[in-house]
């Protein structure tokens, strides 16, 4: 059977999605495994695709998580983890050496679409809308101007109407652009801009807008910090893990404890966001340096940046994003998460935006008439203002850009290149899990008497707990050896079970003074920790450890 590929071609409906990830799953039994882990409002199927040999223990190994699709626009997130997934797939598939010895020691597990019925209700032309098609409470009475396709075209644009009170002026040297209205503006050039749309339950009058019909933020209804929450018209839920989809996230992430590193693909910044989250983060400054250093080598290369969400990427600091998965992956389960926000419009518009969270709250005209620009060089990306009469307004016009392949996402001609972006991050954050090695030894010590030394060695990036915040709250299994003597074999010392240290990765090393080249020195803990037994007998002894977020294991070793 042919493996399935996707390569960036084009942008992928739900149900193509799960064509590719169940025929996935069926070409390369071997690495691949498909589960559902649940089931979203509408009755899609939540995936959950697990890489790893599948004849091992997968769930014993260092593991990393990626997913996608959390909010319905952002395509693109959705369409980095199916790529990624499908050149680690190609590659084993090939037979590719490294990559099969990679992915017979350690599990990549991806979510790649956590919101199907938002992203396809979008993909059929369903006007913005943030996660979930969570209906409207009961009782609520809806009324007000509600953004839909009213003209047929396939796509939710701008509509503008003329009047004395608009707030917005038409520039001459490019049409599609509305400038912010100035005092010495004429009101007889003044419109009134808004997505295209009618007025629900309108009273004729009254131009102002109606609450959204599916206002819930996904991403902010995670337990990490949760509390009732509304910006931009969008809400936190009734509770934390309210939606199906929030809670099947959270159970496939929690019933796998071997995850040590974690990334969320978003759009739209060009950046790879990192901790910590609020001022009142409880990360400590070892664990937000060592995330900001992998963070940097992550995105090398692609020209994204890492930013600080707090405070370089909050919205507003009087009122700060509460519920954020990326958050509750660092701060409830003690796992290096992070968020990407994949395709830069401003960088592909030759713009400078260095503040991006800031431009949603305070955006320069400037800017947004040099996207427009640039966006209007492509024919198939934009629509000149045409007159259309409306139902409720009567004479108008309707044009724009498509937006959800100009701003939320790439147009298709740039969707592999920003996916191949998306991949290398995901690819070098995958490499940096921790990854135990056990050895032991035989030394005898008397008549038919041993001392068994075991040594179990960090080598991977990241610490064995993941991070030391991990460690600090017992959020990370413990590390351990454990002595399974055969009959004829007696242990003469100490416990059966040994608690160990966890170990240093050597991304922890690097954010200490112990890596400073003109000062170099040991660490105070650093990666191997050690222990052994006294036991008298004959025969083969097991030694079965465990080792945090790198895995666990046994060997065994003969007396003699």
């Amino acid at each position: 059977m042919t493996t399935p590929a996707y390569r960036g071609q084009d942008y992928l409906s739900f149900p193509q999605i799960e064509t590719f990830a169940r025929d996935l799953a069926a070409a390369l039994p071997q690495w691949v495994a498909l589960e559902d882990v649940g089931e979203s409002r509408g009755g899609r199927a939540l995936l959950l695709l697990t890489l790893g040999d599948q004849s091992g223990a997968v769930d014993d190994q260092p593991a990393f998580w990626l997913d996608g699709g959390t909010h319905a626009p952002e395509w693109t997130g959705v369409m980095a983890a199916l790529f990624s997934v499908s050149r680690w797939a190609e590659q084993l598939a090939s037979g590719d050496g490294a990559a099969q010895a990679w992915f017979r020691a350690h599990t990549v597990y991806c979510m790649p679409c956590i919101s199907p019925d938002g992203l396809q209700a979008m993909f059929e032309g369903q006007p913005f809308l943030r996660s979930v098609l969570r209906p409207p409470k009961p009782g609520e009475v809806r009324s007000g101007f509600e953004p839909r396709d009213i003209d047929g075209d396939g796509a939710v644009r701008w509509m503008r109407w003329k009047d004395p009170a608009g707030p917005f002026i038409a520039d001459p040297d490019l049409p599609l652009f509305m400038r912010p209205r100035r005092i010495d503006d004429d009101p007889a050039d003044a419109w009134f801009l808004a997505d295209e749309g009618e007025f629900l339950d309108w009273d004729g009058v009254r131009w102002s807008a109606a609450t959204r019909r599916f206002g819930l933020d996904l991403n902010r209804n995670y337990p990490e910090a949760w509390r009732p929450f509304s910006m931009f018209g969008m809400d936190s839920g009734a509770f934390p893990l309210s939606e199906p989809e929030s809670r099947a996230v959270v159970d496939s992430f929690a019933a796998r404890r071997n995850i040590a590193c974690a990334l969320t693909n978003h759009t739209y910044t060009g950046a790879l966001l990192t901790a910590p989250a609020r001022v009142d983060d409880p990360l400590g400054d070892q664990d937000v340096r060592m995330l900001e250093l992998l963070a940097d080598d992550a995105v090398d290369g692609t020209h994204y940046r890492v930013i600080r969400k707090h405070p370089d990427f909050t919205y507003d600091p009087k009122n700060p994003a509460i519920g954020c998965w990326d958050d509750c992956l660092c701060n409830t389960f003690g796992v290096a998460g992070y968020t990407l926000e994949l395709w830069d419009p401003f960088r592909h518009a030759g713009v400078d935006n260095l503040t991006p969270a800031k431009f949603f709250m305070k955006p320069d005209p400037a800017k947004i008439r040099a996207l427009i620009a640039k966006f209007a060089e492509d024919p198939e990306a934009t629509r000149p203002w045409q007159p259309f009469d409306h139902p409720q307004l009567g004479p108008v016009e309707i044009g724009g850009i498509d937006y959800m392949r100009t701003m939320r996402n790439p147009p298709v001609a740039l969707l592999e290149a920003e996916c191949e972006r998306g991949y290398t991050v995901a690819d070098r954050l995958r490499r940096a899990l921790p990854r135990a090695h056990a050895t032991a030894t035989v030394a005898a010590r008397g008549d038919k008497v041993y001392e068994v030394r075991f040594v179990l060695e960090n080598r991977g990036f990241l610490p064995t707990g993941s991070l030391a915040f991990a460690e600090e709250k017992g959020m990370t299994l413990p590390v351990s050896a454990a002595l399974e003597t055969p009959d004829g074999v007696q242990q003469l010392s100490g416990t059966r079970a040994r608690a160990l240290t966890h170990m240093d990765g050597w991304g922890t090393l690097r954010v200490s003074s112990s890596t400073n080249a003109l000062y170099p020195s040991l660490p105070s803990r650093g990666n191997r920790a050690h222990t052994s037994w006294l036991v008298r007998g004959k025969g083969a002894v097991r030694i079965a450890w465990q080792a945090g977020r790198a895995g666990r294991g046994q060997l065994t070793v003969e007396l003699s």
